[in-house]
């Protein structure tokens, strides 16, 4: 049994000219499971005096007596919480030591809110009965090998090579100008460049959860005087954006590093308005080819697949496109393979982007524990595949599946 609330204390009262215009009307929900035992709040928690917490807080008392064994307060959907409010949580907590010390506590919290992760992991040595988990640092196990700065020249070069071959099965997907777009999981922010470039959106915002990523891609929509691209740190599994709200909603070569991709679909999915399309891409890294050597290559990339496994990537996740649509209750699902060989794309640039994945395997490889011959392989198989994908007489490719579903309309 779940129970909403909006308390009116979160927002203190207007003057008579009118609502102050730094606020909104509604900023904050607080909504408990009984079931669950969880209290989950969500939106911006941003009270002026103590008093405007009093409802909040005794919700919470409230959710504590009936509660057994472990309480939890979820924050993950909070995009800000000023000091005020910390410290009412904070009393909170002290009254359920005192009152129910026989109850847990446990704070799930983001790193939207860096600040409030040291404060509450103070407040967690303070009382026994408390514990914090920090939601996305579980989720994403191999972030700092996405933020590692000398990748974003090769990532660049990426995007232009897909781009070149996307930009022409996007229409297929249902892709056309005015629309709004959400670009989940945005990584640089190139692909909204590259879309208000060629498709004329109204409205693009781009999420991610690597601020140096999202600092790049600010700086080069602000050099380039462009007004209708928005970028915003979050995490794709639990989304600050409204329900209903995008026509068009990617998250592109993203799923593959999440240990739970059908979380974010479902947020996609909850993002996307009725009638709008949900649009992903994936690799298949079992059907990475290159001849000759084609032995040695195939043998590499099971090596990398396997060690992405350890680490909670599923580097083949290609394959599954189609499934993880269908699985999203979406319908006129449309498939298309973006095949990136070295007859349609410059081969040498090619061979830059194969070259980039001997450190990004490392990083891997590292985090998996494994033996430091297990990369030393890798990087002689991805050696020899860049061999193949220069050699005039050679054949590789790597193949991207593009897929899109439109969201059912109410």
């Amino acid at each position: 049994m779940s129970v909403s609330t909006a308390p009116e204390s979160v927002v203190p009262p207007s003057s008579s000219s009118g609502a102050p215009p730094w606020r909104s009307p509604v900023t904050f929900n607080i909504r408990v499971d009984q079931n669950d035992q969880e209290v989950v709040f969500s939106g911006m928690l941003r009270p002026m005096i103590a008093d405007h917490m009093k409802s909040i807080r005794a919700t919470c008392e409230e959710a504590a007596k009936v509660s057994w064994g472990t309480l939890y307060l979820n924050f993950k959907r909070l995009k800000y919480m000023n000091n005020v409010a910390f410290l009412e949580i904070n009393r909170f907590i002290r009254w359920s030591a005192e009152q129910r010390p026989d109850l847990k506590i446990k704070l799930i919290i983001s790193s939207v809110i860096p600040w409030a992760i040291r404060k509450f992991q103070v407040v967690a040595e303070i009382y026994s009965n408390v514990s914090v988990e920090i939601y996305d640092k579980a989720f994403y196990p191999i972030q700092q090998m996405l933020e590692d700065a000398e990748f974003i020249n090769v990532l660049r070069l990426q995007e232009q090579i897909i781009w070149e071959h996307e930009r022409k099965i996007l229409p297929n997907h249902g892709l056309r100008a005015g629309m709004r777009i959400a670009d989940i999981a945005c990584g640089l922010g190139d692909f909204a460049v590259l879309l208000q470039r060629d498709f004329k959106p109204e409205y693009i915002v781009g999420v991610d959860h690597s601020r140096p990523s999202l600092r790049y891609g600010q700086e080069t929509v602000k050099n380039l005087g462009l007004e209708d691209i928005e970028y915003q740190y979050g995490d794709a599994a639990a989304l600050l954006l409204p329900d209903n709200s995008f026509d068009f909603v990617a998250c592109r070569l993203s799923l593959q590093v999440f240990h739970q991709p059908e979380q974010i679909m479902q947020e996609l999915f909850r993002i996307c308005r009725p009638g709008g399309r949900i649009y992903i891409t994936n690799e298949c890294m079992s059907c990475v080819f290159g001849y000759p050597e084609q032995e040695i290559i195939r043998s590499t990339y099971q090596s990398i697949l396997d060690i992405g496994r350890m680490v909670g990537m599923d580097l083949d996740i290609g394959m599954k496109t189609r499934q993880l649509l269908t699985d999203t209750d979406l319908e006129d699902i449309r498939i298309n393979l973006i095949d990136i060989n070295n007859m349609n794309t410059d081969c040498y640039d090619f061979a830059k982007v194969v070259e980039s994945w001997i450190s990004g395997t490392s990083h891997m490889a590292l985090a998996a524990g494994t033996p430091p011959d297990v990369h030393e392989g890798i990087t002689a198989g991805l050696r020899v595949h860049m061999e193949t994908i220069t050699n005039p007489r050679g054949l590789a490719s790597w193949p991207i599946y593009a897929g899109s579903g439109r969201k059912p309309a109410v």
